[in-house]
């Protein structure tokens, strides 16, 4: 299957075929079955966020022992390794420059 040109902004979880505004963090190739995937971790990184927003009312629950944060913070690497496959070569050198860099290789 042929693959598209997507423009990613995560912080906003933009994915688009158009450039427009500030989405082009990055610059994907994908199919759409990758895209979609990339969506659904987007969806849940949203989900995850909304929980924490209520853990975060909760002062007897810990921060490190949150499941919602954990599960954001997967979602997030996930998102991550999917841009560093399927990106540019500007999208790959970004990620390759962030911290986490090396969990991203540990993902299966």
């Amino acid at each position: 299957m042929d693959k598209r040109k997507f423009y990613i902004n995560v912080e906003s979880r933009e994915i688009s075929e158009l450039k427009a505004g500030n989405n082009d963090e990055f610059v994907l190739y994908g199919t759409p079955e990758q895209i979609i995937a990339l969506r659904e971790l987007f969806e849940d990184m949203e989900h995850a966020d909304l929980g924490t927003f209520w853990r975060s009312h909760m002062p007897f629950k810990e921060y490190h022992r949150d499941e919602d944060n954990d599960a954001y913070d997967q979602c997030l690497l996930k998102a991550y390794k999917m841009i560093h496959d399927l990106g540019d070569e500007a999208a790959k050198q970004h990620v390759e420059q962030m911290p986490f860099y090396d969990e991203l290789n540990k993902l299966d």
